[in-house]
C-alpha cells in the first residue's frame, strides 16, 4: 500500500507540472489572445449570417449550421477553446509571484529588496501553516526560495487541469498541422 502512494506521488508529479513549466506558454500573448476565441469563435463560426458571408461553411442542405461548418474549422475553434481554457484557469489560480517571476532567483532580486521584516514574518508564518515546521533562523534569501517553491506547486488539480487543457488544445494543432502537412506533400510529390 506505501509502495503503491510512492508510485501514484512520482506520478503524479511527473504529470502535474509546476506552475514554472505552464508560465511559458500561459504568459505568452498568443495565449492571452485565445481567451477571446469562444466568444470570437460563437459570433463568426455559428452565425449564420456570418457564416454565409465569410463563406466558411460547405451548403450541405441541412437547416442546422454545425452541419455545414467545416470539421477540420469546428476541431481548430476546440482547440483554442481548450488553450483559452488553460489560460483562464491559469491567470485564476497561479500565484501572482510566480506569474510575474521565473524561478526563485528572480523573485528574490526583484521583491526580495523591498520586502520588509514584517513582509519577511509572514512569509514565515504561512510556511509553518504549510507544514515547514524547520525553518530556524534562515537567511531571507534561502526563505523566499523556499516560498517560491512552495508556491510553484501549490494547486495541483488546477495545474493538472491547465496541463490536460493544454496537451488537448495543442494535440489537436498538431493533428489538423499534420493533416494539411499531409495533403500539401502529396500535392507536391503529385500523389
Amino acid at each position: 500500500m506505501a509502495s503503491t502512494r510512492a508510485h501514484v506521488r512520482h506520478l503524479t508529479r511527473i504529470v502535474v507540472r509546476p506552475w514554472t513549466d505552464l508560465r511559458g506558454i500561459s504568459n505568452s500573448s498568443a495565449a492571452k489572445s485565445t481567451i477571446l476565441i469562444p466568444l470570437v469563435g460563437y459570433w463568426i463560426v455559428f452565425n449564420e449570417s456570418a457564416v454565409h458571408w465569410l463563406q466558411l461553411a460547405h451548403q450541405l442542405g441541412g437547416s442546422d449550421t454545425i452541419d455545414r461548418i467545416s470539421p477540420r474549422l469546428l476541431w481548430f475553434y476546440m482547440a483554442l477553446c481548450a488553450i483559452a481554457g488553460g489560460t483562464l484557469l491559469y491567470a485564476w489560480r497561479c500565484p501572482p509571484e510566480v506569474k510575474k517571476y521565473g524561478d526563485y532567483k528572480d523573485y528574490v532580486n526583484g521583491d526580495g529588496p523591498a520586502m520588509t521584516k514584517l513582509t519577511i514574518d509572514d512569509i514565515q508564518n504561512s510556511l509553518v501553516e504549510a507544514g515547514y515546521h524547520e525553518l530556524g533562523s534562515v537567511h531571507k534569501n534561502d526563505l523566499l526560495d523556499v516560498y517560491f517553491s512552495h508556491l510553484n506547486l501549490l494547486r495541483p488539480v488546477s495545474r493538472l487541469g491547465v496541463t490536460i487543457l493544454f496537451y488537448i488544445g495543442f494535440i489537436i494543432l498538431t493533428g489538423l498541422s499534420a493533416h494539411v502537412f499531409v495533403r500539401v506533400l502529396k500535392l507536391l510529390i503529385g500523389l
